[in-house]
Parts: C-alpha cells; structure tokens; sequence
C-alpha cells in the first residue's frame, strides 16, 4: 500500500480535488492522547505537555493512495464528562470513529 500526501489535483478555483471525503471522529477518556495523536499524524510534532481540549478540534488530513484523493476531517474531542452531551451530536455524518484509551487506568 502506497500512501503520498505529496501530490493533489488542483482545481481552476486553486482548491485540491478529492474522490473520497471522510469524517473520523476521536473518542476517549481525558488525558488518553486523542490530540497528540491527531497532531502527530498531521502536523508531526509530538508535544509533551498536557493540553485539554474544550469542546473539539478540528484537523485536516490529505492521503493519496494509488489514483485516489482522500481527505479525512479528524474530529478531536473533550473526553471531559461535561461535554458528553455536546460530543454525541458530532457523531452525526461520521464516517469512522477511533477509541483512544489508556491502559494504565
């Protein structure tokens, strides 16, 4: 499997053309690594210290594999019990879903 994030077709408006659009929504305890994770994958940088997230983060992710243009919105959520509430309406349209945990818990 060959994934590139090098090389997208560009459109006349000088946006990138994708044949495949997803919605991954993170899921997890706090503390567990949902955004270290998201900002390793699309950034990568790997920041030690501790930032809660409130509410949610969106990143954006462009993969190529083979002929297709991929394009995932990562969706990185507060694990903390009071936006339980807020985070189940963003599961609406989602595609996939990764459960990020901790086994030391």
């Amino acid at each position: 499997m060959e994934l590139n994030t090098s090389t997208f077709e560009i459109n006349r408006k000088g946006e990138k053309e994708y044949n495949l659009k997803y919605k991954l929504i993170m899921l997890g305890n706090p503390g567990v690594g949902k955004s270290s994770i998201c900002i390793k994958h699309t950034k990568n940088i790997f920041n030690t210290d501790y930032v809660t997230t409130l509410g949610t983060e969106i990143y954006d992710s462009d993969i190529k594999y083979n002929d297709l243009n991929i394009k995932f919105d990562i969706w990185d959520t507060a694990g903390q019990e009071k936006y339980n509430a807020l985070i189940t309406s963003y599961y609406k349209n989602s595609s996939l879903a990764i459960l990020v945990y901790a086994i030391d818990e």
